[in-house]
């Protein structure tokens, strides 16, 4: 792969036309002004080989890395579709981009003329597009697009006599019980909708890809999200008698569960799944070999999306992690670590370097921006990691920050290096509880350490550091 040159070209990007010509009908070249490439998973934990993973198949994302960087610790800015979504797309954090921002509505609600990630290069000369789910299902942003944006109709289910069913995603209704929760049907790749929708992106990367004008193309899968129905073909990859259930079934000791959880209603909406209680271990490993069905469904489609990857900064994340059992959880919604922390790459170098600094999504906009010789725009709460694409070694955030509240209660966390701390407050800003995970001793966040005396300083120095968030 071309390395990308950091460029400044302001002036040269002034000369782009609006439509995507051929080269051969242009004058000019335009070979050193980088394609971008941002490709966007739904509920991806870092369940991957280049994770260190030893069950999950992803050789063509696994491939991809060894050409990038890859963070470590990169986590969302709150675990759930619409907000991170919508923070990362418009640069700003979730509190910040409105109270009315929900399934229904964006951003633009309450920040009509923000610039947005891909409306910047739009704005600057890039040829832009989106596939897909990049916002939430249904929602979109057509200023940001040089064409309107491509979504395949609704495609959950393939197998015989579930081909007509629809799930309602994301609410536990009554209507969920005649849906499966899983499938795995003898089909091709686009029989569902991510294998359609990402059939039209490959094709238009190609078509993009012989154009003087560069691109910056959004992709957006909707696996591994429920239900995790993914070609039969990616179910036999794995032994299921081999995939490992969760370490840590039960909640953290001390943990705060009136704020830190939830019953998972919306897994258990589902047909054939217990409504109440633990899932049986067969279950459950059941619909974990679904999960990493689904992971290796997108990987084959990822695959076919980098083969044109000359002079192209690919970016490859999720929205947010996901929590299949772990703590006693079937979901994300929850400021824990495996709910927030997501797989990040960023395809800018010819070797694999791992980063170990601290990094949120709501960093990738001032980013790429700077990367691509870009005016930043005022508005953007995230913090350019530049230097860190240079030297890997340097450093990075000092702490990530995300958020969620339940039950009357505003959760808000932050993670350091080696700590995770949480905070609850009501509408008054009363304190209604704290939590602090010791990573240097709890990666899996078993134990909330917030009421030891030990910790008292570092719990004193952490709420003062999410106090100036």
């Amino acid at each position: 792969m071309k390395r990308v040159g950091w460029i400044v070209f302001c002036t040269l990007v002034g000369l782009l036309t609006l439509g995507c010509q051929k080269e051969e009908a242009r004058e000019l070249s335009f070979s050193d002004v980088p394609n971008v490439l941002f490709i966007i998973t739904d509920d991806l934990r870092p369940d991957l080989g280049a994770y260190g993973d030893k069950v999950a198949v992803t050789p063509n994302i696994d491939r991809l890395a060894q050409d990038s960087l890859l963070f470590n610790r990169a986590y969302c800015q709150k675990a759930v579709c619409w907000s991170s979504r919508n923070s990362f797309f418009s640069g700003l954090i979730p509190r910040s981009l409105g109270k009315k921002i929900n399934a229904q509505n964006t951003f633009r609600l309450e920040h009509p003329d923000i610039v947005a990630l891909p409306q910047l290069f739009k704005n600057q000369g890039w040829y832009t597009r989106s596939f897909g789910k990049i916002l939430h299902n249904g929602q979109d942003d057509p200023m940001s697009w040089s064409e309107p944006f491509f979504e395949p109709e609704p495609l959950n289910y393939a197998a015989p006599g579930n081909v007509d069913k629809h799930p309602i995603i994301n609410r536990a209704v009554s209507e969920n019980r005649v849906n499966p929760l899983y499938e795995a049907a003898e089909v091709d790749d686009e029989a569902y909708e991510d294998g359609l929708m990402g059939q039209v992106a490959r094709r238009a990367i190609r078509e993009a890809s012989q154009c003087s004008k560069p691109f910056f193309f959004m992709v957006g899968f909707h696996k591994p999200h429920i239900p995790f129905n993914a070609p039969k073909k990616y179910w036999d990859l794995y032994d299921r008698e081999n995939i490992p259930l969760t370490e840590f079934p039960e909640p953290p000791i001390n943990v705060l569960q009136k704020y830190s959880f939830h019953p998972y209603r919306y897994v258990c909406s589902f047909a054939e799944i217990p409504e109440e209680g633990s899932f049986p271990d067969d279950l459950a490993r059941e619909i974990k070999h679904a999960y990493y069905a689904c992971i290796n469904y997108v990987d084959a489609l990822v695959g076919q999306l980098i083969e044109e990857k000359e002079n192209t900064i690919i970016v490859f994340t999720s929205d947010h992690g996901y929590q299949p059992g772990d703590h006693g959880l079937w979901s994300k919604h929850t400021n824990f670590e495996l709910a927030t922390r997501v797989p990040l790459l960023v395809s800018v170098t010819n070797s694999l370097f791992k980063v170990k600094s601290t990094f949120a999504l709501v960093d990738l906009f001032p980013t790429l921006a700077e990367l691509c010789g870009i005016p930043q725009s005022d508005h953007l709460e995230g913090k350019s990691f530049l230097q860190v694409l240079r030297n890997p070694s340097a450093g990075g955030r000092e702490n990530a920050y995300s958020e969620y509240s339940r039950n009357g209660a505003r959760g808000r966390s932050i993670r350091t290096e080696h700590f995770r701390y949480v905070e609850w407050r009501l509408s008054d800003q009363t304190l209604a509880g704290q939590e602090l995970y010791d990573h240097w001793n709890d990666l899996g966040e078993n134990v909330n350490v917030a009421g030891l005396s030990n910790y008292s300083e570092i719990l004193s120095r952490l709420s003062d550091v999410l106090a100036s968030r």
